[in-house]
């Protein structure tokens, strides 16, 4: 028995607190407290405190810093915020050069599957007006024109706004992409406006996407 009660008191003082925040609105901010209403329930939390998972780091003018799950961030005086913190699965794609030393890999936009040549040294997901036909994506009416350094010089383009670029399990919404009247780019390529949202290595031949 003596041992039970041994084994309960460590687990208590042991196990950590597991807290999972999925509403927030910040009511009020007096000196040196701030008052937050935590998944439905308000809450009056003093300035280096922590209650439920948040801690009230300090106040901003009429904005107030909190940190929840180790991470800081300002939140604004009245806005309800809702959203998970718990934090988020990290999704990892790892692509091989080919022979020729490019970065192939199957993917997807707005749902359908294409492949993608990565590069980072394009602004934007880019892909010619014959691939963005076969997309269905309506670059002319939905577009807005611009152009694009090619090649052969000056092309007329149209950035258009995809709804979904997926590359393994890492998917992105309302993706920013060029669509340049022509046959080219040949190979549809993944640009900085998708991955600047990754953390992006690269190893000799292997390259590695995560999501942040």
């Amino acid at each position: 028995m003596l041992f039970k009660w041994r084994l309960i008191f460590l687990l208590l003082f042991v196990s950590p607190a597991i807290y999972a925040v999925e509403s927030l609105h910040v009511v009020g901010l007096f000196p040196g407290k701030v008052v937050l209403m935590i998944d439905g329930k308000q809450t009056i939390i003093q300035q280096g405190a922590e209650l439920e998972g948040v801690r009230y780091i300090k106040p901003v003018g009429e904005d107030v810093v909190l940190e929840i799950d180790g991470k800081q961030k300002t939140y604004k005086m009245g806005m309800a915020v809702s959203t998970n913190f718990i934090a988020p699965e990290v999704k990892r794609k790892t692509i091989y050069a080919n022979q020729r030393g490019m970065f192939l890999s199957v993917g997807s936009i707005n749902g359908q599957a294409i492949r993608f040549l990565v590069d980072t040294g394009a602004t934007t997901i880019a892909m010619s007006s014959v691939q963005a036909k076969k997309l269905n994506i309506k670059y002319r009416l939905d577009g807005k024109q611009t152009t694009a350094r090619t090649a052969s010089g000056i092309a007329k383009a149209y950035r258009v706004n995809l709804k979904s670029v997926k590359v393994g399990g890492i998917l992105q919404k309302n993706v920013v992409g060029l669509v340049i009247d022509g046959a080219f780019p040949k190979e549809i390529l993944l640009g900085m406006s998708f991955l600047n949202r990754l953390k992006v290595e690269k190893t000799g031949n292997v390259m590695t996407l995560e999501s942040r």
